[in-house]
């Protein structure tokens, strides 16, 4: 995907490769910078290298950092339905707690009336 753009850079960098300064004397014209074109392909084919060799690495990182995010994911998804669980738990003991201090109330009353029957 990104190769075709390293290499047209390298092919527009080209031109760059040997640099002339002119006076104002158009007969004053000195170079500055001159690279050789075995040079320069050298150093391209030395980017390309590099460019290649390190995709793969990159490539492996980020699938392993997708695989670290994917057991994150799982481990909250687990943790987020473990304590939905216990808050259901929660509430099913509150309602169970509910029902138990209703009927303690009615057998309470029971009891009472009972007792005022007896005596």
């Amino acid at each position: 995907k990104f190769l075709p753009l390293a290499v047209a850079w390298f092919e527009r960098a080209k031109p760059c490769t040997s640099l002339t300064i002119e006076d104002y004397d158009s007969s004053l014209r000195r170079r500055v910078l001159e690279e050789s074109d075995e040079a320069f392909e050298s150093r391209e084919l030395t980017a390309m290298y590099e460019f290649v060799r390190g995709m793969p690495k990159k490539v492996l990182e980020r699938r392993d950092e997708l695989a670290l995010v994917a057991v994150y994911d799982d481990k909250i998804a687990m943790v987020e339905e473990e304590k939905k669980r216990i808050q259901e738990d929660v509430e099913s003991r509150k309602r169970k707690i509910t029902q138990l201090e209703e009927e303690n109330k009615r057998l309470r009353g029971i009891v009472e009336t009972v007792r005022n029957a007896l005596d």
